[in-house]
């Protein structure tokens, strides 16, 4: 698999990447306060705005406005029009410690922004202002969000202290919450597991919202159910060595993962189901709990294919240009990977 680089734009290791899929554009933030805007056409930078103090650690583009831009510096949202890229437009100054990630829900009403105190920042968009903040169940960072697609009202976070939470974010109500300690299994071949907790660093939801992925510390992908109101878990997935950074769905049923054991592994959720064809006759044959047995029969099933990787992984992205699909890597250099796949 030849990867293309993107370079020329970071002066450090780059942490974040969204895609504006109608310009076919990269928006990259990185250390050092650097944000790049790259085309997906001829691997070029466009345009770039260093904010100094700080690191540009969450980039999110608009589905509705395709220049409009929103990056996080710190504390802080910045607003951009990618046509005039000088300085920002507008500045959200809500959350009161770094920003892990940024998110915008599916009609672009509101955005939200999650950090290192444990709360979850709501922003009215329209407005201009704060809609709801989310605190008192993260104990520790809270490292991700998500906008559940098929229903406008919820959002899901997770985080260092290894609780996912499901919200219904108008009210304040949290509708339910796991505790992946709780949930975890070992894996049959726990040797080659890193003893570390079930910290979650990243989670992706489907486009349609059927699957939500939760990379966790302890190199395995919780997998839920999101087609119901209340979620529930469906399996866990085990094939990296070490902790799953990062999680990104192609479709609705193919996922991609990629960690700090420098593998990308690309999986077909779908291919769980098959799972039940296998169970006729078969059995744990003393090895592992059931659980264990079925999670590594899923694990078998679900995996298409692995790459190495020259770095750990700090974000994925995905897009797909003339038929051609392609992964989009950022690591711990100042280069930007292309990856094609098939």
């Amino acid at each position: 698999m030849m990867a293309e680089q993107l370079t020329n734009g970071h002066t450090s290791s780059v942490l974040c990447l969204d895609v504006q899929r109608q310009t076919e554009q990269l928006a990259s933030g990185g250390e050092n306060g650097e944000l790049c805007i790259w085309s997906l056409v001829d691997k070029s930078l466009q345009k770039k705005y260093v904010q100094l103090d700080c690191d540009c650690t969450s980039v999110c583009f608009s589905k509705i406005n395709p220049n409009l831009l929103y990056a996080a510096f710190g504390e802080k949202i910045l607003v951009f029009n990618t046509e005039q890229f000088a300085e920002p437009e507008h500045t959200y100054d809500y959350n009161t410690d770094e920003i892990n990630q940024i998110i915008l829900n599916n009609n672009e009403e509101n955005l939200a922004a999650c950090d290192d105190s444990g709360e979850v920042k709501i922003i009215n968009l329209l407005e201009k202002k704060m809609f709801r903040t989310l605190r008192n169940k993260h104990t520790n960072i809270c490292s991700t969000i998500i906008f559940r697609p098929n229903r406008q009202q919820d959002i899901v976070s997770a985080g260092l202290d290894g609780k996912l939470i499901h919200w219904l974010y108008p009210n304040h109500k949290c509708l339910n919450q796991f505790n992946m300690q709780e949930l975890l299994n070992t894996p049959e071949d726990a040797s080659a597991y890193m003893v570390n907790p079930p910290f979650i660093h990243h989670m992706a939801c489907s486009p349609n919202g059927t699957y939500i992925a939760c990379g966790m510390q302890n190199g395995q992908i919780a997998v839920f159910n999101g087609n119901r109101k209340n979620l529930s878990q469906l399996f866990n997935l085990h094939a990296h060595t070490q902790g799953v950074s990062q999680v990104t769905f192609c479709d609705e049923t193919h996922l991609i993962s990629g960690g700090n054991d420098c593998q990308l592994i690309v999986w077909d959720l779908s291919k769980a189901e098959n799972l039940e064809n296998l169970e006729n006759g078969s059995s744990a044959n003393g090895h592992g709990s059931p659980l264990d047995h079925r999670n590594a029969q899923i694990t078998h099933l679900c995996k298409e294919q692995s790459f190495n990787h020259p770095m750990k992984i700090n974000w994925l992205d995905y897009f797909c240009r003339n038929e051609i699909r392609y992964l989009l890597v950022a690591d711990q250099t100042m280069c930007i990977s292309v990856l094609p796949i098939s």
